[in-house]
């Protein structure tokens, strides 16, 4: 049998190092909670800059600016986010992934990051040239309405024919029809507007260039200075038309691929977001599962306390029970076997220690008895041999002196067979004291 002693500290510790188990548990989860929360938020977060970057995108190009400050914060963010998803940021304790498939995830989204990050980066490129090739044509376009509207009123101040003076109110037209139909095309990027813009363009330059080279124009001083500085500030215009044209194409070129390209990093983060949700409920749902288990074996070692408790309350109940038998005194023989308890228990080993004790007591008890019985049987015999000794000296012939030395000597002696009576009976009484204090004892621990 597990002694009690034993048998309490190894519950205790079983139960410490559950408790302690369900507490670290409860611990790692709320932390893993936070991190996983953490970096699920990066990613989504990561998901929604890749259509920020796009929208910013768009409404550069629609709006023809050049502010890219939210651009490059939405680029950096991006960068920054995903350096963290793949090495870890030990200032927020994040640690960088351990799963083979999220490591080749992000990597495979780093590669598709760089490609699209070069074309916005081109974009940006573009744009600014885009911007200035604009902003001259916006800025220019009133001016050379003014010119085309300074030939019209020449040829008719010239009184020219009506077909010239059609063919210069034409010209004049084709300003703003170029104007209004480049930016149509760089809005909506049909073929339509483009083959309209060209038609335009090329009427334009034709009628401007006939009219410069135009003998009967040039007779004229006045409407030949104003064909002449039509067609020279035509010439950078149309350059500049060009280069919009250009560029125009290659921006629709970009966003093509810009689009083309968000739609596969959006797929790649979404999948990745999915994946790094998963992984983290099935690592909760495992981490559940480990606290149920715990929390069963504590429930385990709480019928198991109680099922000691009631063990121990029942040898404790035995072992009183041998007590106040002791102590009621009904137990007249093989005392020390009365009170002994088996086992190798605590209370075992008291009662065993008391039954010793009482085995030692009652061996003391029986020795005093047999020395009282034996000074008497001393005593008797002294007192016997005394007598005799005293009915001869009657008869005996000695002196009065001698009679009177050998009785001293017979008083001598029975003088000592009484006192050393009375010293065992003396023994006899401790003894008995000694056993009454032994009652009071256990019944004061009662």
């Amino acid at each position: 049998m597990t002694k009690i002693v034993t048998r309490l500290i190894i519950l205790g510790i079983l139960t410490t190092f559950c408790v302690a188990v369900m507490i670290l548990s409860v611990i790692f989860i709320n932390q893993l909670g936070i991190q996983d929360g953490y970096i699920i938020n990066i990613a989504g977060k990561e998901r929604m800059l890749t259509q920020k970057i796009t929208k910013e995108i768009f409404m550069i190009n629609s709006q023809n600016s050049q502010d890219y400050t939210t651009l490059n914060l939405a680029l950096e963010e991006f960068e920054n986010n995903l350096h963290t998803l793949r090495f870890g940021n030990q200032a927020k304790n994040i640690n960088p992934p351990s799963k083979i498939t999220i490591i080749e995830k992000l990597e495979a989204i780093n590669a598709q990051w760089i490609q699209f990050k070069s074309m916005v980066e081109d974009f940006k490129h573009t744009s600014s040239k885009l911007y200035e090739d604009r902003k001259f044509l916006e800025e220019n376009n009133a001016k050379m309405l003014l010119l085309s509207d300074r030939i019209v009123k020449t040829m008719v101040e010239s009184q020219m024919s009506a077909k010239a003076v059609d063919d210069s109110g034409r010209q004049r037209m084709l300003t703003q029809r170029m104007a209004y139909l480049m930016m149509r095309y760089s809005h909506i990027w049909d073929e339509k507007s483009y083959r309209s813009f060209k038609d335009s363009y090329n009427l334009y330059n034709t009628i401007i260039t006939n009219f410069y080279h135009n003998p009967d124009y040039k007779r004229i001083p006045n409407l030949a200075k104003s064909i002449q500085e039509a067609y020279e500030f035509w010439q950078p215009y149309s350059k500049h038309i060009n280069n919009v044209l250009g560029l125009q194409e290659r921006i629709v070129e970009d966003l093509k691929q810009i689009t083309s390209q968000n739609t596969i990093i959006l797929n790649e983060i979404d999948w990745t977001v999915n994946l790094y949700s998963d992984i983290s409920i099935h690592l909760r749902a495992y981490l559940e599962k480990f606290q149920y288990g715990a929390a069963f074996i504590m429930m385990l070692l709480a019928l198991y306390s109680i099922y000691s408790l009631l063990h121990i309350k029942t040898h404790l109940g035995d072992f009183l029970q041998k007590t106040q038998l002791l102590a009621s005194g009904k137990l007249n023989n093989n005392l020390a076997e009365a009170i002994r308890l088996e086992g190798e228990s605590e209370l075992s080993q008291a009662s065993q220690n008391l039954s010793d004790f009482l085995k030692y007591v009652e061996s003391t008890k029986e020795t005093s008895k047999q020395a009282i019985e034996l000074s008497e049987s001393i005593n008797e015999e002294i007192t016997n041999i005394s007598d005799a000794i005293r009915h001869k000296l009657n008869f005996a012939k000695i002196t009065e002196e001698r009679r009177k030395s050998i009785e001293n000597s017979i008083s001598l002696s029975e003088d000592i067979a009484i006192q050393s009576s009375e010293q065992l009976i003396i023994a006899a009484r401790l003894l008995d004291r000694l056993h009454r204090i032994l009652k009071e004892i256990e019944n004061c621990c009662e």
